[in-house]
This record gives structure tokens, sequence and C-alpha cells, in this order.
């Protein structure tokens, strides 16, 4: 029995090393420092599967990369969405709406087979009874915030592309759960971007139904505290669930126009995430005249 374990740990180290070894998995694990969007979407869509493979191992770590990896590439699909709805692409854009939530729940399972190693709960977290859930929640420690942050993004992201499903947005009270332990157990994880799911839970709503922007921008100006304001997210989320939903169409432009003219550098190895809020920047503020009922100035028109 021993030989037995002895041998499976040495075959699980070569086949880790093989496979690590031959593919972009290393390139992978810096990517934060890439620049270049294209280049961070390719890396990520090319070692999806390599990182599935490794899941079963069952390092814990590793399938919690592998949650992460799919999340993130989710968000490049969602971003493809958007660029097809303005250009009035709509097929382009269900079909990228629909792999955007394929991935989502890749990213969901993965991170919740994480969690349930230390708590079996996880393994029916969608469908165990919500007292059971919020226990299991409140018992996560900070050495699972990772996990458990990237589960409550991946639900909440894909609750978020099927809103018309009853049956999906029921679940959105267990992603409040997990994103309010998260910012218990360490708010500045992951840029304090739990911070930024309650700017888009309190600002993606009109007032009518329980949307507060203000209390958007108390979170929004919290992540500028964690991060020196570097983190240039957080002015595109200040232009979107703020500005925005109080048409303030000055700040709006102002908050996105700081982003594109912002240094390259400003964040220093965070390169992937500056980048991605100018791209993001930019196709939100060429949108901002059907956005905003813009007047017509006084003696522009005879």
């Amino acid at each position: 029995m021993i030989f037995n374990n002895y041998y499976t740990h040495i075959v699980s180290i070569l086949l880790l090393t093989l496979l690590l070894s031959g593919c972009g998995l290393s390139k992978l694990s810096s990517i934060q420092k890439e620049g270049d969007l294209e280049v961070v979407e390719t890396t990520l869509e090319k070692n999806l599967k390599t990182l599935e493979r490794l899941t079963k191992l069952g390092n814990k770590s590793l399938i919690v990369k592998t949650s992460r990896a799919f999340s993130s590439y989710s968000g490049f699909l969602e971003d493809r969405m958007e660029e097809a709805e303005i250009a009035g692409d709509f097929e382009t854009a269900d079909e990228m709406r629909n792999k955007a939530i394929e991935h989502y729940a890749r990213s969901e399972m993965y991170a919740f087979k994480a969690l349930s190693k230390s708590d079996k709960t996880f393994k029916n977290a969608r469908t165990v009874d919500p007292d059971t859930f919020e226990k299991a929640v409140q018992k996560v420690k900070k050495k699972d915030v990772e996990p458990l942050f990237w589960a409550a993004y991946s639900v909440g992201r894909g609750i978020s592309l099927q809103k018309h499903d009853p049956m999906q947005v029921i679940d959105l009270d267990r992603v409040e759960l997990m994103m309010k332990r998260v910012l218990e157990l360490d708010e500045s994880f992951y840029f304090g971007s739990a911070h930024l799911f309650y700017a888009v839970y309190w600002g993606d709503r009109s007032p009518a139904i329980g949307g507060d922007p203000d209390k958007a921008k108390e979170h929004i100006d919290r992540v500028d505290e964690i991060n020196n304001g570097k983190f240039l997210m957080s002015k595109f989320y200040l232009a979107k669930y703020y500005a925005y939903p109080k048409q303030d169409v000055e700040l709006f432009k102002n908050a996105l126009q700081a982003v594109i003219d912002a240094p390259n550098d400003i964040y220093p190895g965070e390169d992937a995430a500056t980048s991605l809020a100018k791209a993001r920047s930019q196709r939100l503020l060429s949108q901002v005249d059907t956005l905003f009922d813009l007047e017509i100035e006084e003696g522009e028109v005879e």
C-alpha cells in the first residue's frame, strides 16, 4: 500500500512536469504582466484544456487556478458579446453570451470543487437548503478566500447573463452571501473586487427596485483606497455604475477619459488589468451619445 501511494505520487509529479513543460502554462502564470490583450486572451484559451487535465491530479491550487482561468476567459467572451451588440450583430452576440455562460459554469464547478475539499456542503452548493449553505459560507477560512471569490464571481456573472431565467436569479442571494464573506476575510483580495461586485449590486438597478448608486460609489471609493488609485477598473465602474445611473455625463466622460489617458505602467506588474480597463473604457465612452439624452447646446442649430 505504501509503495502504491509512493508510486502514484511520483507519477503525478512526472505528469505535472511533462504538462508544464509542454504547454504555455509558464506564460499563464505571469499573464497579469502582459499588456497585449490579444496575447492574454489567446494564452488563456489555449491553456484551458491543459488546466482541466491537471485538475485530475486533485491538487487544490491547480483546481483554483483552473476556475480563475475559465472565469477570466469568460470576461473576454463578454467583451466580444458587447462588441457584437454595438455593431448590431445579434447572432454573434448570442453565440458569445452562450459561450460565456458555459465557461462561467466551468469556473463555478471548479471553484466549488476546491471549496468542497474543506466542506462537502459545497458539492451541492446550488441545491443545498439556504440555511445550510449560509452556515457553510460562514465557516470558510481566509485560506479559502480565493475559491470562494471565484465561486461567487462566476455564479454572479452567469446570473447577469441570464436575467430572464428566474431559476438563475434566485441564486443571487447565495452570491451576495459569498461576497460578503470575502469582504470579511480579505477585502483587498484581487484588487478589492468584492467591492466592485457591490458596486454592480447597487448601481445596476434603479432605485425603484432597490438600487442605490451612492452605495455603489462607496464601494468604488474603497477599491481606490485599497489600490492607491492605480487599479483603473474602479474608474470604469465609477462611470458605469455611478455616473450613468446619476445621469452625470461630465463625470461619466471624465472618469473614462482618465482611464484612457493614464500611463500604461500606472500599476507595475498588472499590465493586463490596466489594458483591460482602457479597452472597456474606450468602448463605453464611444456609447455616450446613446446612453445619455444629450441636449443640443443653444446656438448649435440654426
